[in-house]
């Protein structure tokens, strides 16, 4: 399965690709050792067999086909990534922002070039260190992200990607808050989009957000192939 993975893209969505030869390595290395010891297995001479071999015999075929049908189901069934219910459980932006001091010494002296490379965790770890409008004005925000609801806060929702430094179960959600009254009934959560726009002074004094990405296009996006930010 993990050898599957790789060779069809989608081990990152397990495993940070940093560690993808390496896991590669070792499956096969598991793969080879099993071929061995079965190998092995089936050319014993009948008289090293004991009195036990026809349970070992039942039980070694119940572990092929509970194997080979795990297997199958885990080909047949498309992995997917993490979505909103890992959003509810693991509270965004509580970490996986990076060294966000650097990411605000990029923006203060960026020009389009550089605002058009962040994505939604540079944009996160900037909110981290200021909230004022003025150093946002000017600044295009043009990222992409799968929408998450704010519980906190009506008209409101989180453009949302996940950081993984090791595999999938580290996996930290960081998002940026896109003000659009009724978003609901546009977008489904766990819909990709593409949000254009830029951060400004959030008009409703009752929400906890001091800045809100107030957009000027919300598109429709592909899942992108590697859907996790390293």
């Amino acid at each position: 399965m993990v050898l599957w993975l790789y060779f069809s893209g989608n081990l990152s969505l397990y495993i940070h690709p940093r560690y993808h030869l390496f896991t590669a390595v070792m499956s096969v290395i598991a793969v080879v050792a099993v071929v061995i010891g079965t190998g092995y297995q089936a050319s014993r001479p009948d008289d090293e067999h004991d009195e036990h071999d026809s349970g070992s015999k039942v039980a070694f075929v119940a572990s092929t086909v509970l194997s080979v049908g795990t297997l199958l189901a885990l080909i047949l069934i498309p992995p997917a990534t993490l979505g909103t219910t890992t959003v509810d459980n693991r509270a965004i932006n509580q970490s996986g922002l990076g060294d966000t001091q650097t990411v605000l010494d990029q923006a203060e002296s960026g020009d389009a070039t550089v605002f058009a490379s962040f994505t939604v965790r540079e944009w996160a770890g900037i909110l981290r260190q200021t909230q004022d409008p003025a150093f946002f004005r000017g600044k295009p925000v043009d990222t992409i992200g799968f929408v998450a609801a704010d519980p906190d806060n009506d008209g409101v929702f989180y453009l949302t990607r996940f950081v993984v430094s090791c595999c999938s179960v580290d996996a930290q959600p960081v998002g940026i808050p896109v003000a659009l009254t009724g978003w609901e009934n546009q977008f489904q959560e766990e819909t990709w989009v593409r949000v254009t726009g830029e951060f400004t002074a959030n008009s409703d004094a009752r929400q906890t957000h001091p800045l809100v990405v107030t957009p000027t296009a919300i598109e429709p996006a592909e899942q992108p192939d590697e859907p996790y930010l390293f």
